[in-house]
């Protein structure tokens, strides 16, 4: 039975004529679509002062005056903490609508966690709303932690609308990626010697003394039906010992995109024991988990052909969840299965 809800999902992009936005925040929308919501993707400019002040004050206000819907689905954060203001008080002043949060990002635990000033307001959001789609169980306890009682559901890894074929090769040869932007992969000088690693994305800055090998960089579409490797890493930061600095520190509450890419191609995952997804992978039987890149050399020799086919296949029957659509699709009949 179809639903007979209006529902409309809202996305804030900055403005950039290179980029149609973040592929999580464009593959939910296109998701949602199918669904039957009315996609609002709205183009900002963050730096003009002047037009942030058009925004608040006419763009937003005239848009949730016209606006007709039962629900509001919102892909947090906007990136500007005067324009998430703007839109909570204008849902809330001219629609009847029930507004819940999908969160890609909690900048409390990353870009600002040392502004004292953001982490109050941040809080503040999500108490002023109907439900919340948070990553995991990890994410959910911080916000509970902080005395937001809001109703919220569990996402789990984003989905990932992957246009490539899957990797099907299930022969086990101790290889490895990392894709991601690498200027923040400090660690990768520090990969033990004789490990197999390719990486991807920009800004390498050329590691020599080991096995890391540089194989370009590519838009999240294409780039899966490059990676041809067993494992797909998940590390952060600078340090081989541990995941550490903002980045590092962020995966103990986040389900970063990247394990998404991986899994959609059907690529299991190492990553760092301490990461939140650590016990989704362990759980599902999706790969491995280790609390040093050292332990890398022991963990790839032991394991078997037979050990690799396992989690291999189990990837490949993930994947087809990420590329359907499926986890945003159950979280959001979840939260509406609370709010209502």
């Amino acid at each position: 039975m179809p639903n007979e809800k209006k529902r409309v999902i809202i996305s804030v992009n900055e403005i950039d004529k290179n980029n149609a936005g973040p592929k999580a925040k464009t593959d939910i929308d296109k998701i949602l679509k199918k669904e039957g919501f009315q996609v609002i993707n709205l183009r900002f400019n963050w730096h003009s002062k002047l037009l942030k002040f058009k925004y608040i004050n006419w763009n937003i206000p005239r848009l949730m005056k016209n606006l007709q819907a039962d629900e509001i689905f919102f892909q947090f954060p906007t990136y500007s903490r005067a324009l998430m203001n703007a839109f909570i008080r204008d849902i809330r002043a001219y629609t009847k609508a029930k507004l819940i949060l999908i969160i890609h990002d909690l900048e409390s635990l990353r870009s600002y966690k040392d502004d004292p000033t953001y982490k109050p307001e941040e809080i503040n959001w999500l108490k002023q709303v109907d439900g919340l789609i948070v990553h995991n169980n990890t994410m959910a306890k911080w916000i509970k932690d902080n005395g937001i009682t809001t109703p919220m559901v569990i996402l789990g890894l984003f989905d990932y609308l992957n246009p490539q074929s899957v990797n099907n090769n299930y022969q086990y040869t101790k290889t490895l990626c990392f894709a991601g932007n690498l200027k923040k992969a400090q660690f990768l000088s520090k990969v033990p010697a004789k490990i197999s690693l390719d990486v991807y994305g920009p800004n390498f800055s050329g590691v020599t003394d080991n096995d890391v090998k540089y194989k370009g960089v590519y838009s999240p579409e294409e780039l899966p039906a490059h990676l041809t490797e067993n494992f797909g890493l998940i590390w952060d930061g600078s340090s081989a010992e541990e995941c550490n600095g903002m980045y590092g520190e962020y995966l103990q509450y986040n389900c970063p995109h990247k394990a998404s890419l991986y899994l959609s191609t059907g690529i299991p995952i190492i990553v760092w024991n301490k990461a939140a997804i650590a016990s989704i992978i362990s759980k599902n039987k999706l790969g491995y988990t280790i609390s040093s890149l050292y332990e890398l050399p022991g963990l790839l020799s032991s394991i078997t052909q037979s050990d690799f086919s396992l989690v291999k296949k189990n990837a490949l029957s993930f994947s087809n969840d990420l590329r359907n659509g499926n986890h945003i699709k159950k979280a959001i009949a979840n939260i509406e299965a609370i709010i209502w």
